[in-house]
């Protein structure tokens, strides 16, 4: 029997997002966002959305497992990542039968990573790329919507080839927009992109006091997670953690 073709889960989003809403009219003014009112309001609806406001505020470190599935893999992998919200620092443990490998990136350790055993440090390039993007995780940019973080500016725009659906865009000191999400008419966010990833979201499940989607998918379909579990902490992580083993 032949194998259907991976089915494009991006097409199914961007069908299910008309029945999304028209933003709200106004935001409640508080000091430190920027941006257009009805934006954030609508990007604080969001974060309510995940678990709320004062939930998120409150958290340093998430730490979130996921269970990797690509298509031209023969395995599924296990990733286990601890991200500081409070700075661009991540720490990714990946696991299967066949694989093992372990990456980190941060302004003082810089991007390495180690691959069945070997140590490699990483381009400046890819330090770069892991700088830019960033800011941008939505777990981050939730964070920063919670306590009113004036480093974004907060804005609708459109995207190229979805004219019809306002989306959330975050626009960093250079005004261009390094991070958007369009929600549904829930306020929930079910595609999410930065500058150089876009996944497709699955809809939010619980983990303890937080909401997040329990599955991603990249447009094309060929790449997706499901959600294992996570957890928030107020902690910031061990500094160390980042730090690569001596070579």
């Amino acid at each position: 029997m032949m194998k259907k073709p991976v089915q494009d889960y991006f097409s199914i989003a961007i069908a299910c997002l008309s029945i999304i809403a028209p933003h709200a009219a106004v935001a409640d003014d508080q000091s430190g966002l920027r941006g257009d009112p009805a934006a954030i309001a609508d990007a604080r609806a969001m974060v309510e959305a995940m678990g709320g406001l004062d939930i998120w505020r409150d958290i340093a470190t998430v730490h979130f497992v996921h269970e990797w599935d690509i298509v031209n893999r023969p395995d599924r992998y296990l990733e286990h990542e601890i991200l500081d919200l409070t700075g661009p620092r991540s720490y990714v443990t990946m696991d299967s039968e066949i694989y093992s490998r372990t990456r980190a990136y941060s302004p003082e350790h810089g991007h390495w990573s180690i691959t069945n055993g070997e140590l490699t440090r990483g381009s400046d390039e890819a330090l770069a790329n892991a700088m830019e993007r960033a800011p941008y995780s939505i777990y981050r940019l939730a964070r920063a919507i919670a306590r009113n973080d004036d480093r974004f500016e907060i804005r609708y725009g459109t995207r190229d080839g979805l004219p019809e659906f306002p989306t959330l865009e975050f626009a960093g000191p250079d005004g261009e927009a390094h991070g958007w999400i369009i929600l549904n008419v829930r306020k929930e966010p079910v595609i999410w992109a930065t500058t150089q990833y876009i996944y497709v979201f699955g809809p939010l499940a619980r983990f303890g006091n937080l909401k997040v989607p329990n599955w991603a998918t990249t447009s094309s379909g060929l790449v997706r997670y499901e959600m294992v579990s996570l957890t928030g902490s107020p902690e910031l992580p061990e500094p160390g953690l980042f730090e690569p083993p001596q070579e």
